[in-house]
C-alpha cells in the first residue's frame, strides 16, 4: 500500500484535490503541503466535514498561515456527515487517485492502522477517470463555498479529459454514497444475485444494532461475520448482536494503534469480493437516507483474488471472541433539552475576488431582510469595517481604497444588527482569490535556492554555497523564453478572462509613495519594539528569492515515524546521513584543500559582478518576464544578507550591491528612444502586449520596494561617491510608484516588519525618507547654481581627476573612470570642487550625510545585516 506522503510526492501533478472527514490545518501546513510542493502541486482544493472544520478552527486559529491563500478549504453542509477520504492528483495528461480510510490528519497519515489503494486514471489507462467529474459535482452540491466551486471549474477547464465523452461507457471503479443514494443499495445492485457465506470486517466505529450485518445477511445470505476493531470505539450492543440471524465474532486489534481501516471481505459460493474505503460498519455509512445519511466513498472489488489480500486477511487468523467478551455495556444517553436553542449565524463562504477589493459572503441561516451587516477584518493597528449589501443569496462589500487584507491569512467575523438583537458570527477565514491564483503559477526559481533557506546556512561549506549561487544565477539569467509573458501553467491555473461587472475596477491605481510613507511612520511608531511582523509570505505572491528576504515562523517537526507501518520507504531526500547507501570512498583520494574566506570573498564578488553584467544585457531585457524580473533583482540582495550571516562580507557590501542592482533596474541606458532600466524595458513589453495590469500586479505589492529601500538606506559608506550613489538609488526607488501600485500602508508595514534585514522599519520609514529629502534639496541647489558653477569650472574644458564625482542637469550623476588619471568631462561639474566653492552646496552635502547616518532607536532585534 502506498502511503499518503509518498503519493503526494509523486511528480508531475500541478493540481491536487482532497476529500476528507477530519482536517488538521497545523499538520497539513507542516507536512502534506511540503510533500505536495515536492510533487509539483500548485493548486490545492480541500473539502471536509463542517463540524470537524469548526472544531479544528477553534483549536488552531491564530496558528494557521496558508489557509485561503495557498489552498482552498470548503466545509460541507452541516446536515450530513461528510466522510470520504480521497486524494486526486491531476495534470492535463493524466492523474492518480488515492482512496482509503485515513483522514487529512497526523493520525490518519501514520498514527492509526489505515488502509488505502492508489491507481492511475486518464487517457491511455484502464480507468479513463471521467467518474471524477461526477464526484466533484456531488461534493460541490453539498458545500456553499464559492471559492471551492470556482476552483473546481478552473480545474475542469485546465484538465479537459475530466469532462471528455467516453466512446464506451465504463463501470465506475468507486461507489459514492450520498444522502439520497446510500451505499447499500448501490452495492446490492452491483452484486445482484450473488451469495456469500462469510464476511470479515475492519472498522473504526460501529452503530449499536448491527444494521449493516443484518443487511448483509438479508441481501447476500451472510451467515458469519468476524470483525476486527478497537473495542473502545465500538458502539455495538452485545444483546442486539445476539438477535441477528448470523454468528458474530470479534478480533481485538493491536491496542498500541487505533484500528481505523474500513474493509469488507465477502466469501462464498459465488467467489470472493471486497470493499475498501471510508465506510464504517454502521447504518449511517451504508443504509441511512436524507439528514441521517453520510457521504461515503468506497472501492468495490467485484472479483477479489485471495492472494492479493492475504497480508490483510492474515490479521483475522487466531482466536476470536464473542460479543460479550469484547464489548463494553453501552451507557444510556439521555436527551437533555434546555428550551429553544439560541440562533447562531455562521459564515459558510467568504471570498475576496480577483480585484482585491470585492468581498462576497454567504451566511447560514440568512439574516432577516432588514438587517444591517458589517464585515470585521482585524488589521495590524485597528479593525477594517466593510458594509455588506444583499445580493442574490449572499452579501457583497468593497474594501476601502486605502486598505487591504494584508499579506498573511486572515480570519473575519460579520456583525449582524437585526430587530431581534445584535449577533456576531464565529470567525471564518477569507478565501483570497488573487493569492490562490498567483500560487498556481509556474514556479520559475531553481531548486538550489532552497540552500539559502536552510537553518544551518552559515555552517555550510563555502564551496557548497558558491555552487548554489552559481546554479541559481544560471537559472535566473536564462530568460530565453519565447512565451515571455506566459503567466500560468495550463494545469495550474487558467488564463484571465476579464472581470465581470461586479469586479471591474479599471486600471490598477498608482499610489503616491509620499502618502504611503507618511502612513508608515505612524504604523512604525505603533509597532516599535514589537519585533518582526506576521509571517506567511511563502506561497502568496512571494516566491523564491524575494520570499526568503522575509522571516517566517519556525515550525516544529512532526514525528511521522509510524508511517513505517504503512510500508513507506524512508524518504531519500530528507537527509544525507544514510551512510549505508553511499558509494565506497576512495582511500587514495585526498580531500580538497580548504577554501579561505579571502578566496571565497573574491569568488563571491566575481559571481555578483558576472550576474549583474548579464542582468544588464539587452537580450535579457527582451525576454525577461515580470516574475523572473522580481526574482533576479532580489537574488543579489538575498545572497548578501545570507552571506553576511556567515561573516564573509565586509561592511558596506549590501548597500553597494543594492545600489548596483538599482542602477541596472532603473538607470541603465538601452539606446536612443528606449526607456532606461531593465524594469522599464520589461514594463514596456507588457504595455505593448496589453497586459500592463498583470505586470503591476506582479511587481506592485511592495515586497521588492521594501527590500530595496531597507538595503540601500544603510550607514555603510565613507566616500562621497558612494553616498551619492546610495542616495540617488533611494530617490529612484521612491520615484517608482509601480513598485507599490497594488499595495497599501498596512500591507507595506507587514512587509517591512518581516524583512530579515536589520532595522528595516527605521531604514525605510525614517532614514530613506530623510535621505530622499536631502538629495532632492541638493539637486535643487545644484540646478539653481548651475550656470555660475559651470562657468567657474571652465565649461567642461578643465581636466578632471580620474574617479571624480560629476553632475549634470541633463545627464545626472557620473563617476569618472580611474584611468586615465586626468580626463575631460563635458557638460558636467565636479561636485567636490563645487562644495568647496559654494557653502550652500557644502551644507546640503552635510545634511545628506547626516540623513544617511541617522541611528535607529535601540530595540531588541535579532535580525541580521
Amino acid at each position: 500500500m502506498i502511503s499518503a506522503r509518498e503519493f503526494c510526492r509523486e511528480h508531475g501533478f500541478p493540481v491536487t484535490v482532497f476529500l476528507t472527514y477530519s482536517f488538521d490545518p497545523l499538520f497539513f501546513e507542516r507536512i502534506p503541503i511540503d510533500d505536495l510542493d515536492v510533487g509539483g502541486t500548485r493548486r490545492i482544493v480541500i473539502a471536509a466535514d463542517a463540524g470537524q472544520i469548526a472544531e479544528a478552527m477553534q483549536r488552531c486559529i491564530g496558528q494557521i498561515v496558508h489557509l485561503g491563500r495557498r489552498y482552498v478549504l470548503a466545509e460541507t453542509k452541516a446536515a450530513n456527515t461528510f466522510h470520504p477520504k480521497m486524494i486526486v492528483r491531476l495534470s492535463p495528461s493524466g492523474g492518480r487517485v488515492w482512496i482509503g480510510s485515513g483522514n487529512l490528519t497526523y493520525t490518519g497519515w501514520g498514527g492509526n492502522q489505515e488502509l488505502a489503494m492508489a491507481w492511475s486514471v486518464g487517457p491511455g489507462t484502464e480507468d479513463d477517470g471521467t467518474w471524477l467529474n461526477t464526484v466533484f459535482s456531488e461534493a460541490g452540491s453539498i458545500t456553499r463555498s464559492a471559492a471551492f466551486l470556482s476552483q473546481i471549474e478552473a480545474i475542469r477547464s485546465a484538465i479537459p479529459w475530466l469532462s471528455a465523452p467516453t466512446a464506451t461507457p465504463q463501470q465506475s471503479p468507486v461507489l459514492l454514497g450520498m444522502p439520497n443514494r446510500p451505499l447499500a443499495g448501490q452495492l446490492a445492485e452491483r452484486w445482484e444475485n450473488r451469495r456469500f457465506d462469510e464476511l470479515k470486517i475492519f472498522t473504526g466505529s460501529t452503530d449499536v444494532e448491527g444494521a449493516f450485518l443484518r443487511w448483509a445477511h438479508d441481501t447476500f445470505g451472510v451467515k458469519k461475520a468476524t470483525i476486527c476493531l478497537s473495542p473502545a470505539f465500538a458502539s455495538f450492543d452485545a444483546g442486539a448482536l445476539g438477535k441477528l440471524p448470523l454468528v458474530v465474532r470479534f478480533i481485538k486489534a493491536d491496542p498500541a494503534r487505533l484500528m481505523h481501516a474500513k474493509f469488507y471481505w465477502f466469501s462464498g459460493p459465488d467467489g470472493n469480493a471486497a470493499v475498501m474505503g471510508s465506510a464504517n460498519c454502521s447504518a449511517a455509512a451504508w443504509l441511512a437516507k436524507h439528514d441521517a445519511g453520510n457521504v461515503e466513498l468506497v472501492v468495490p472489488y467485484d472479483q477479489a483474488e485471495l492472494a492479493a489480500f492475504k497480508p490483510i486477511l492474515s490479521l483475522f487468523d487466531g482466536e476470536t471472541l464473542s460479543p460479550a467478551e469484547i464489548l463494553k455495556p453501552q451507557l444510556v444517553k439521555l436527551k437533555v433539552t434546555n428550551g429553544e436553542a439560541a440562533l447562531i449565524y455562521r459564515i459558510v463562504s467568504l471570498r475576496l475576488r480577483s480585484s482585491g477589493r470585492t468581498i462576497e459572503a454567504t451566511i447560514e441561516p440568512s439574516p432577516p431582510a432588514e438587517s444591517t451587516l458589517h464585515l470585521l477584518i482585524p488589521a495590524s493597528a485597528d479593525t477594517i469595517r466593510v458594509m455588506l449589501a444583499a445580493r442574490g443569496n449572499g452579501f457583497v462589500g468593497r474594501l476601502p481604497p486605502d486598505r487591504s487584507v494584508g499579506v498573511g491569512m486572515v480570519f473575519a467575523t460579520i456583525e449582524i444588527s437585526a430587530e431581534s438583537g445584535q449577533f456576531v458570527t464565529p470567525p471564518r477565514w477569507i478565501d483570497n482569490e488573487p493569492a490562490i491564483e498567483r500560487n498556481t503559477r509556474e514556479r520559475e526559481v531553481d531548486p538550489n535556492l532552497q540552500e539559502f533557506a536552510r537553518r544551518d546556512f552559515g555552517n555550510a561549506s563555502q564551496q557548497r554555497i558558491l555552487e548554489a549561487i552559481y546554479s541559481v544565477s544560471a537559472d535566473l539569467l536564462n530568460a530565453e523564453d519565447p512565451q515571455w509573458a506566459k503567466k500560468s501553467d495550463p494545469a495550474g491555473s487558467t488564463p484571465s478572462t476579464g472581470k465581470g461587472t461586479d469586479e471591474a475596477e479599471g486600471p490598477v491605481r498608482m499610489i503616491n509613495p509620499g502618502d504611503v510613507l507618511f502612513d508608515l511612520k505612524e504604523m512604525a511608531a505603533k509597532h516599535l519594539n514589537k519585533g518582526p511582523g506576521p509571517a506567511g509570505f511563502y506561497g502568496v505572491s512571494l516566491q523564491g528569492a524575494i520570499a526568503m528576504l522575509f522571516s517566517v515562523d519556525e515550525e516544529q517537526e512532526v514525528d511521522l515515524s509510524h508511517e513505517k507501518w504503512q510500508g513507506e520507504k524512508p524518504d531519500d531526500d530528507m537527509g544525507d546521513d544514510d551512510v549505508g547507501n553511499d558509494p565506497p570512498k576512495d582511500p587514495d583520494k585526498k580531500p580538497p584543500s580548504a577554501v579561505t574566506t579571502a578566496e571565497t570573498l573574491a569568488a563571491f564578488r566575481q559571481q555578483i559582478d558576472h550576474f549583474l553584467f548579464e542582468l544588464g544585457r539587452d537580450s535579457y531585457a527582451e525576454t525577461c518576464s515580470a516574475v523572473k524580473l522580481m526574482q533576479a533583482v532580489a537574488f543579489p540582495i538575498l545572497v548578501c544578507v545570507k552571506v553576511s550571516e556567515a561573516g564573509w562580507l565586509p561592511d558596506g557590501m549590501l548597500a553597494n550591491v543594492a545600489t548596483r542592482v538599482v542602477d541596472v533596474m532603473l538607470d541603465k541606458p538601452y539606446g536612443r528612444g528606449k526607456p532606461k532600466g531593465l524594469f522599464r524595458q520589461v514594463q514596456a513589453r507588457y504595455e505593448a502586449s496589453g497586459t500592463h495590469e498583470d505586470f503591476l500586479r506582479t511587481v506592485g505589492e511592495g515586497a521588492l520596494w521594501a527590500a530595496l529601500l531597507a538595503s540601500l538606506a544603510r550607514m555603510e559608506t565613507g566616500s562621497l561617491a558612494g553616498l551619492i550613489r546610495q542616495a540617488a538609488s533611494i530617490t529612484a526607488v521612491l520615484a517608482c510608484p509601480e513598485l507599490i501600485a497594488k499595495s497599501t500602508a498596512d500591507q507595506l508595514s507587514q512587509f517591512i516588519r518581516s524583512l530579515i534585514i536589520r532595522d528595516a522599519a527605521f531604514a525605510v520609514t525614517e532614514r530613506a525618507v530623510k535621505v530622499a529629502e536631502a538629495m532632492n534639496e541638493l539637486r535643487a541647489i545644484l540646478r539653481a547654481n548651475w550656470d555660475e558653477m559651470y562657468l567657474d569650472q571652465g565649461r567642461g574644458r578643465a581636466l578632471q581627476a580620474g574617479g571624480s564625482l560629476m553632475w549634470s542637469p541633463n545627464w545626472g550623476w557620473q563617476i569618472l573612470d580611474r584611468s586615465p588619471a586626468q580626463q575631460y568631462c563635458a557638460d558636467s561639474i565636479n561636485l567636490e570642487l563645487a562644495a568647496r566653492e559654494n557653502a550652500q552646496i557644502g551644507l546640503a552635502l552635510d545634511a545628506l550625510r547626516n540623513a544617511m547616518c541617522l541611528s535607529a532607536p535601540a530595540m531588541d532585534d535579532s535580525h541580521v545585516d
